[in-house]
């Protein structure tokens, strides 16, 4: 008899042969596409029930609150750490969110706007300084609080449901000041007593919240000099990135259970916690490249979701980390607090733009330059993982980029992929999509049809193939990002949004780009049509990649699964 290892490289290579690389559209997909008009692009009503979207199924937008809404310090708002740290440097006043997409003023427009499109969610986030402006909760800014009461009147005035993030990444300077932030267990408590505040002025309107943007990535980022607050270099050790991972990880479990507590049976509210994914799959049917894969997926997401899940962080990650020597690096949970965060998540939101190819390090793979700027730091997770990432182009990937930057990547078999690896690992999770998107650099035209409405078209079909084929529990999906918004260290230059915003002449109007007809067909249909790129009426090169079922990866997955069980 084969031994489970060998049973899974046969099934991994039975099925690798068998795959095409590129394959025409199937027969329900090639009909002929509908005359665009003089407003509506090509695109091909879908009948096939594995794209149908389910009924209260979310489909929004995002935003953030340091990103859209400018004024900075406006009506009492205080000093929040992206306000003092690009401030305090060297950056252009159009290098700054102190204007951003003024929100702050623009809401009921920018709410209508998605309404029209006939999304029926929209996702922003609480400024933490914008109701505590110091971090005091004694110290409460009543314009700021009414703020967010109007926001949330109008997302529901225009039938949308809104998804409000608690925090993303844009906590008090004062705090920062006062105890280190993220590195200081002082923040658990502080961080709590803003969201009891924020459950007990607004969740009678809200159902879904998300406790904290994506911490595998904010901490990953801070610690390596890319993000606010400025972290003296000497600080800046895979130690402190995974303090802050922690940190964060067990201020979701406090706030998680308080709202347990106080609030969920008056309330019923939803509460998750936002992870972000660069979805990984192996470059061969080699064990080794599998085993790659394995790391690279526990080091990123399954940092913030295995925890919630089992109460501990994976054994995948302890046993990469102990055989480098750095297990010191981890933080370990005390038997109390692995009581706390086990099972303290109603669903998990997942920011996911692209996945990534990987290989064995030690096995003859290469690593990409092209990829560095996003997936390649320094300290922390991703220099500890032991894996190799497979440059662009390689034999497993041959989707062509959808636009100049690294967020043009087109990998639309990663929500399909992921969900299916997600409840081999972890069971029936809800997942709900939070950030999916793709961006250009300097984008002036309207016309992104080529391009963003091509991207939410694949990716959203393979999405609908992971709920209606594999019975992925995924609840909703929110576009990144609305609006053309600031975007970090790229500031306006980077642009996802579905609506263009006039940053390049001051007047901020908004104008919603061509890809926005895709969003307005597919609410209208409650189905995925496939977009036809205008410059080819041929709908193999749309995305063959979103149809085509990914039997490698439920083979893998399934797998792994009984490896997983077997072993324990």
């Amino acid at each position: 008899m084969l031994s489970q290892k060998s049973t899974v490289l046969v099934l991994v290579a039975a099925v690798a042969l068998l795959s095409p690389g590129q394959a025409r559209a199937p027969a329900s997909q090639r009909a002929v596409a509908e005359d665009a008009g003089d407003t509506e692009p090509p695109m091909v009503t879908e009948t096939d029930p594995k794209y149908k979207i389910p009924d209260n199924f979310l489909i929004g937008a995002g935003s953030a609150a340091y990103q859209s809404e400018g004024a900075w310090n406006k009506d009492g708002k205080g000093e929040s750490v992206f306000d003092h740290y690009y401030h305090s440097g060297s950056f252009a006043t159009n290098m700054t969110g102190d204007i951003a997409c003024n929100t702050y003023e623009r809401f009921e427009e920018d709410m209508k706007l998605a309404a029209e499109m006939g999304l029926n969610s929209f996702r922003f986030s609480i400024a933490w300084t914008r109701i505590f402006p110091d971090g005091d909760i004694n110290n409460k800014n009543e314009k700021g609080v009414q703020y967010y009461h109007n926001v949330i009147k109008a997302i529901k005035a225009h039938n949308m449901k809104p998804v409000v993030t608690i925090y993303h990444f844009d906590h008090p300077q004062a705090l920062q000041d006062k105890f280190g932030g993220w590195l200081s267990d002082q923040m658990i408590q502080s961080y709590t007593d803003f969201a009891d505040f924020v459950f007990s002025e607004y969740g009678t309107e809200v159902e879904y919240w998300l406790t904290l943007n994506e911490p595998n990535l904010h901490c990953l980022m801070m610690y390596n000099g890319g993000l606010a607050p400025d972290i003296p270099k000497a600080q800046r050790t895979s130690q402190n990135v995974y303090k802050c991972i922690h940190n964060e990880i067990l201020a979701h479990a406090a706030a998680y259970r308080l709202y347990e507590r106080k609030y969920r049976k008056d309330q019923g509210g939803r509460l998750g916690i936002g992870a972000v994914t660069f979805f990984a799959r192996p470059n061969s049917t080699k064990w080794d490249d599998i085993l790659a894969a394995e790391r690279a997926n526990y080091f990123e997401m399954g940092l913030i979701i295995h925890p919630l899940v089992f109460g501990e962080y994976p054994d995948v990650v302890r046993e990469t980390l102990a055989r480098a020597g750095k297990l010191d690096h981890l933080p370990t949970f005390t038997d109390a607090q692995k009581r706390e965060i086990k099972g303290a998540s109603d669903f998990f939101g997942i920011n996911s733009y692209f996945g990534m190819t990987v290989a064995d390090p030690n096995k003859g793979g290469h690593s990409s330059t092209s990829n560095s700027s996003v997936l390649a730091f320094g300290v922390g997770p991703r220099s500890e993982n032991n894996v190799t990432i497979i440059a662009n182009g390689d034999s497993n990937d041959p989707q062509p980029d959808l636009s100049n930057d690294i967020f043009g990547r087109f990998n639309p078999w990663v929500l399909r992929d992921m969900a299916l690896w997600m409840k081999a690992r972890y069971g029936p999770v809800a997942l709900l999509i939070t950030e999916n998107g793709m961006a250009s650099i300097n984008e002036d035209s309207l016309d992104d049809w080529d391009s963003r409405a091509v991207y939410h078209s694949a990716y959203l079909r393979g999405m609908m193939q992971a709920v209606n084929d594999d019975g992925a529990n995924y609840i909703g999906y929110c576009m990144w990002s609305f609006l053309d918004d600031f975007e970090w260290s790229t500031g306006y230059t980077r642009n996802f949004g579905l609506v263009h915003v006039d940053h390049k002449n001051g007047t901020l109007d908004r104008t919603p780009k061509r890809s926005s007809h895709f969003f307005k067909r597919m609410m209208k249909d409650r189905s995925v049509p496939l977009v036809l790129p205008s410059r080819s009426a041929d709908t193999s090169a749309a995305g063959p990649a979103a149809a085509l079922p990914s039997a490698l990866t439920v083979l893998l997955a399934a797998a792994l699964s009984l490896l997983s069980h077997d072993s324990s």
